[in-house]
C-alpha cells in the first residue's frame, strides 16, 4: 500500500490506494479472517475517517469492504475526499 498520508495524495494515488485497500481486505478474507477481525487488527480507515463527513464515511467503508470498483462510485468518493482535503467538508 502507499505509505503516504492521504492528504498528500493526488487523485490517481488515492484511487490506487483505495483499490489496494480493497485487495488487502480480499486477501485477509481469503486467509480466513472475518471483517470484524480485520477491522480490529488494522487502522486502515482511520485517516479517511478523520477527513470524511459522517454521512460519507460509511459509504466509503462499504465500498472498500465490498470491493466496488465502479468508476461512478470511485469518482464520487475521490471527489468527496478531494473536497474534504481542501476544507470543504
Amino acid at each position: 500500500m502507499i505509505e503516504k498520508p492521504i492528504l498528500d495524495m493526488n487523485k490517481k494515488e488515492l484511487k490506487s490506494h483505495i483499490i489496494q485497500l480493497q485487495d488487502f481486505i480480499e486477501h485477509e478474507q481469503k486467509l480466513g479472517k472475518d471483517i470484524d477481525t480485520i477491522l480490529d487488527e488494522t487502522d486502515i480507515f482511520d485517516e479517511f475517517e478523520a477527513i470524511l463527513p459522517d454521512e460519507e464515511f460509511p459509504i466509503f467503508v462499504i465500498t472498500i469492504l465490498n470491493g466496488f470498483q465502479s468508476d461512478a462510485i470511485l469518482d464520487i468518493l475521490l471527489n468527496t475526499i478531494e473536497n474534504c482535503k481542501k476544507g470543504n467538508r
